[in-house]
């Protein structure tokens, strides 16, 4: 009989796996705060729900850490169809921001959409996912190397630089 050994998946499943459940952790309390403010007696949030959304208003942050401030460049290439001209714009955010607020700091108009995996972006700016083709919507990278997580999930640091790209395929 074969044992299963986790030490033998990939870095980045396991990697997905702790995010999964930790996303899990801070959304299922906050679900559970909107219901009783949204039906409930108006009794108020208790501290661990507060707790729960402020971490997922500001992002995650290591406990006995203060977070610090740091600088990112977000980067969008919209596609040729648009004709309009790659921008960059350096946002100030926490250090351990996601992507997805570094991105939403700078100002575009980003919708996205919940997903087993996290939120994931459906449009910048009005360009949707699928106008361009079937195929076409938005991709992201950081330090121009392809990510594989949500972007609500890929935490920055210092030094990180994020771009966004629509991808016509």
């Amino acid at each position: 009989m074969n044992k299963f050994d986790i030490t033998e998946l990939p870095k980045q499943w396991l990697v997905a796996l702790v995010a999964l459940a930790f996303t899990f952790v801070l959304v299922v309390p906050g679900c559970a705060g909107e219901a009783a403010d949204n039906g409930g007696s108006g009794s108020g949030e208790n501290a661990a729900e507060q707790a729960a959304q402020v971490a997922e208003e500001e992002g995650p942050i290591e406990a006995g850490q203060a977070a610090e401030d740091i600088v990112v460049p977000v980067s969008i290439t919209m596609p040729e169809s648009a004709g309009a001209e790659p921008k960059t714009i350096e946002v100030t955010v926490a250090d351990g921001s996601t992507v997805l607020q570094a991105t939403e700091a700078a100002g575009w108009d980003v919708q996205v959409e919940n997903s087993d995996y996290g939120k994931f972006v459906t449009s910048i700016n009005g360009i949707a996912n699928g106008s361009e083709g079937d195929a076409s919507g938005w991709v992201y990278t950081v330090n121009d190397e392809q990510v594989m997580e949500a972007c609500d999930v890929r935490q920055l640091t210092a030094g990180d630089s994020v771009q966004w790209s629509f991808y016509v395929g």
